[in-house]
């Protein structure tokens, strides 16, 4: 299924979701900004409850309470807890889909819950008016009752009796408003799931480590390959001059281009080593993202641990070879 989501307002494309989808899109045609949180539910609850019921025959009136709790791609857990008037529930979602959430910003937090996606169905569903966060609704609607309120003090109303009124009336209209409050909780390792996603976040930490490692790892055996033109360079040079003249500094200069060549073998199989773990890594988070559960997750885990602590070795013994070099006078020279 097409992981796509358009515009609820102008029905304009807003693009293609995937493992490294932004948390923020902007129509192109409209010019909305939307929030958007995308990924598989865990878990899901839904609750009715009864606003007004006096007897069968008269109108009754309901409210569904519900609770999704939703794995990113980037294994961290948001959880969006809203409700929406009926007494039915009509939000095509089951547990192990992949869904995504729009909702409309004020900066990067959720200001309305605009609609959800069933990308494993491929089902929409437009709430019938846009959810606000309990932030906004208090902002916009506390506002309005403070300024009713200062108004009807200045015209002389009792104070009592209009303290009485507002607070029957705010905690009326709580009873009845509808909100949606997205929050990204703790993770708790006493719980399996959660201590899975920790586990998983471990390994992008690591990644991420790891690229940027990937990237300086790169840059100085360029570096290195500059240096050691240079010095062969030089070593030719000294050579068709006078080689007993220069006997030490050839020995100094062969000893460090020796030396730079060892680094460059090391960097090679680190950057060798280091692109293997960050596909391993990346396989085990999104097969993760898929299955529940992987009965041999664990030991791919303890696997690439292990091997980066191997390949640790191997950049202690750079770092040696680093201080060798910054011994070698010939280097110094070079550098100077």
């Amino acid at each position: 299924m097409k992981r796509s989501i358009q515009c609820p307002s102008c029905l304009t494309p807003l693009g293609t979701l995937n493992y490294d989808s932004i948390p923020q899109l902007r129509c192109t045609s409209c010019q909305r900004k939307y929030g958007v949180v995308y990924g598989k539910l865990s878990q899901r609850s839904s609750m009715r409850e009864v606003l007004l019921y006096l007897t069968a025959k008269l109108p009754r009136f309901y409210k569904r309470h519900y609770e999704f709790r939703i794995i990113t791609p980037s294994r961290s857990l948001q959880v969006l807890k809203f409700s929406v008037p009926g007494a039915e529930d009509g939000i095509p979602v089951r547990r192990g889909d992949m869904i995504s959430l729009l909702y409309t910003t004020q900066g990067y937090v959720l200001k309305k819950l605009i609609a959800i996606t069933n990308h494993t169905t491929g089902s929409d569903y437009l709430l019938p008016s846009p959810v606000p966060s309990p932030g906004y609704l208090v902002a916009t609607r506390g506002t309005v009752s403070a300024t009713v309120f200062l108004s009807l003090l200045l015209t002389g109303a009792n104070i009592f009796l209009l303290s009485m009124l507002s607070a029957a009336s705010l905690l009326l209209y709580a009873k009845l408003a509808h909100t949606a409050q997205l929050t990204s909780p703790p993770l708790q390792m006493n719980v399996q799931e959660e201590s899975r996603l920790l586990a998983d976040q471990k390994l992008l930490t690591q990644k991420y480590s790891l690229e940027q490692r990937l990237g300086e790892l790169k840059h100085e055996s360029a570096a290195n390959q500059a240096l050691i033109s240079q010095l062969d360079s030089l070593k030719r040079k000294m050579l068709q001059f006078d080689d007993k003249l220069y006997a030490n500094r050839i020995r100094r200069t062969t000893s460090a281009v020796g030396i730079l060549s060892k680094q460059m073998s090391n960097n090679q199989r680190l950057v060798s080593e280091y692109s293997r773990m960050i596909k391993m890594i990346e396989i085990e988070v999104e097969t993760a993202q898929i299955a529940d559960q992987l009965p041999d997750a664990e030991n791919f885990t303890k696997t690439i641990l292990r091997k980066l602590a191997e390949l640790k070795h191997v950049e202690e013994y750079n770092q040696n070879l680093r201080f060798q070099l910054e011994a070698n006078e010939e280097v110094r020279r070079m550098q100077a």
